[in-house]
């Protein structure tokens, strides 16, 4: 029979910290992350500031799987469901999932945590129903419905055995508790976005206009955001940032209309007046790998922005060993961070 771990820690907590499911260490003590996993994320959890004492540790499976594998109790491809799975949220799971995440709602009801910090992919799924850890690690999420009828803070960082195999995910790891350590006592903060997408003529043209009067009259050069979007070798759409909270996104390319989003003579007055702001030179232009984006803007619109930096080269420069990318760097840098980068693939 298999020997099922008990959580270990205070009732209530304001963290709670959940895994996926036992290794052979826990399964002999009876108690979550313990052996060398577990000394790592108490090591962890000092460097960002919390305490192991303070944390209620439980797992969704309460029982090992076979080789230490989770997808022996979960069906990760079709041809792996047999008749004993059965469906939560979107994937097929054996029994000990099914039980232990019965087990862990109640837990949740229990402890009141503040937030929670799934480590691994099935935890964040369980709580969130999302998956892929090293994509969503970072975001400031939510429990749904099917976890507790309030929403609870959700931060999703790695499994510290994870951090064991891939020593460089250590400061990642690290950076995420402390924002644990950051929300523990508060509310994530809300973003206050302000976007204007798919804006009309008229839209387009005052926000271009009022930024390029700042630049003349402003007696400190304006740094603005730019990134382009493009489709099949041409612009679909080009944002333009100029606050924490304040953006433009101005398409060009609609599907279903070949011939654009602009009339022929609305998409010149458009390109004009970027023109006229991105050279200007009291603007400091920010992006993100603007090699890129300036080949389209030399090739299409006959300019190049006035680039002041690239955040990818910045941190390449100042963190060559960790990722460059536009979402990582927003995963550590951001106040506020929700993975966003596959939003709109299936519309």
């Amino acid at each position: 029979m298999a020997t099922l771990i008990r959580p270990d820690g205070p009732i209530p907590a304001k963290v709670m910290i959940v895994g996926e499911a036992p290794d052979q260490d826990e399964e002999r003590a009876g108690t979550p992350f313990v052996g060398v996993s577990g000394q790592e994320l108490n090591r962890m959890l000092h460097e960002a500031g919390l305490s192991r004492s303070e944390c209620f540790l439980t797992n969704v499976a309460r029982e090992r799987p076979l080789g230490n594998l989770i997808e022996k109790f979960i069906a990760l491809k079709k041809k792996d469901i047999t008749p004993a799975h059965r469906l939560l949220r979107d994937k097929y799971v054996l029994q000990p999932i099914l039980d232990g995440f019965a087990m862990l709602k109640s837990e949740i009801a229990a402890v009141q945590p503040h937030i929670i910090i799934p480590v691994g992919n099935l935890s964040m799924w369980a709580l969130t129903g999302r998956w892929g850890i090293t994509k969503w690690r970072g975001s400031m999420l939510l429990t749904d419905e099917l976890v507790s009828p309030k929403p609870i803070q959700v931060i999703p960082t790695y499994h510290p055995t994870d951090v064991l195999r891939q020593w460089d995910r250590r400061a990642i790891a690290v950076s995420d508790l402390r924002r644990v350590k950051r929300y523990r006592d508060e509310k994530f903060p809300d973003p206050g976005w302000n976007f204007i997408i798919r804006p009309s003529f008229s839209q387009a043209i005052q926000v271009l206009d009022k930024l390029y009067l700042r630049a003349c009259h402003e007696a400190i050069p304006l740094r603005l955001s730019f990134d382009l979007e493009t489709r099949n070798g041409h612009i679909a759409c080009a944002g333009i940032s100029w606050t924490l909270q304040d953006a433009i996104c101005i398409p060009f390319m609609e599907r279903g209309k070949p011939e654009g989003y602009w009339d022929p003579f609305e998409e010149p007055e458009i390109i004009f007046r970027f023109y006229r702001l991105l050279t200007h030179k009291n603007i400091e232009v920010v992006g993100q790998n603007l090699l890129y984006d300036c080949q389209y803007t030399y090739r299409h619109w006959h300019f190049i922005p006035n680039v002041k930096q690239d955040t990818m080269i910045s941190q390449h420069s100042i963190f060559s060993d960790l990722p460059k990318s536009l979402a990582f760097q927003a995963s550590m840098y951001c106040n506020f961070y929700i993975f966003w980068k596959e939003e709109g693939k299936n519309i």
